[in-house]
């Protein structure tokens, strides 16, 4: 089997006091994980997710053997535009700094289901909501010496096209696999033109496949039982890892100094990828999907993306 690349233990032993960051989907999977890293070298995180009492009940068993750490729970749903603009003024009106941004949250091949804004549920959620959320929080990020923006992509991104005509799946004949595909692609896009028009800026952004990880994002497409217990051993054999070894490439590329040369660059772990030499993954790694490397369709991305969420 290839080897999982892992953070260095100098990255993850770095005193964070005094840094904020913030992550999307905490309650469980990756985002959890982070969570408690981060807690263990003292950092002040903001949990934004949709569930606020499972978050804060969580958040005080990690406080315990983080005494130093601060941990902060705000309403976020991403498939909500409003709620993002509600949470970034809460955050804004709580705090002057923000150096790390994680955009982790994400729904999985779900059945065909619009937002409150009417866009497609994983493209919302996925992208578009995390795509305003990042907008919005750039001038605080701006602020510090610097900043890092982690967009969470997949492996399933080489399998992505993006459909302008048709971004909405109104069209076309709608695949719960297609619109994720869609979605974690549009990521990758969207953080590499990010970092073009971010590169007189002290911030980075960088795009990941965190690895096959073991997580409730299966729910839509797999009895999250079958996964955990019925199926668990051949599918840990077949390469699925926990959440420690998920949240490796979120924390190489949050504080290694490393990432600052390599603005909109994508980081993968060890992936599914069709060709041999992609599977190894790679931090960096060119991705296999030629869409990403479309300068114009990149800025077309953008531009549609910012008249569909507003700004």
């Amino acid at each position: 089997m290839t080897n999982f690349l892992m953070c260095s233990k100098k990255n993850l032993e770095k005193n964070l006091s005094g840094k904020v960051y913030i992550v999307t989907g905490t309650t469980s999977g990756i985002g959890l994980e982070i969570v408690k890293q981060l807690a263990s070298q003292t950092a002040t995180i903001v949990c934004a997710c949709r569930n606020i009492e499972s978050s804060e009940k969580i958040n005080e068993t990690i406080l315990v053997n983080n005494p130093n750490s601060s941990i902060k729970t705000i309403t976020l749903n991403l498939d909500s535009l409003n709620s993002v603009r509600d949470f970034t003024k809460k955050f804004l009106d709580h705090f002057d700094r923000l150096d790390g941004l994680i955009n982790n949250a994400a729904v999985m091949n779900t059945p065909k289901s619009y937002t409150e804004d009417g866009f497609e549920l994983q493209l919302g959620t996925n992208f578009l909501g995390h795509f305003l959320l990042t907008e919005l929080l750039l001038p605080i990020l701006k602020k510090n010496k610097t900043g890092r923006i982690v967009h969470t992509s997949s492996v399933f991104h080489e399998k992505g096209f993006i459909n302008l005509e048709d971004f909405n799946f109104e069209k076309r004949k709608y695949s719960g696999w297609e619109a994720y595909y869609q979605s974690k692609l549009a990521q990758v896009l969207y953080s590499r033109h990010q970092a073009k028009l971010l590169k007189n800026s002290n911030i980075t952004s960088v795009s990941i496949h965190p690895g096959w990880v073991q997580t409730p994002l299966i729910k839509h497409t797999l009895p999250i039982f079958f996964q955990d217990y019925l199926l668990y051993p051949f599918l840990k054999i077949s390469g699925m890892v926990d959440t420690w070894h998920g949240c490796q490439t979120t924390m190489h590329c949050l504080l290694d100094e490393t990432i600052i040369e390599n603005s909109g660059h994508f980081y993968s772990q060890v992936g599914i990828y069709k060709n041999k030499e992609d599977k190894a993954g790679g931090w960096p790694m060119t991705s296999p999907n030629k869409q990403v490397y479309d300068d114009e369709l990149c800025t077309k991305l953008y531009d549609l993306s910012h008249n569909l969420v507003g700004l």
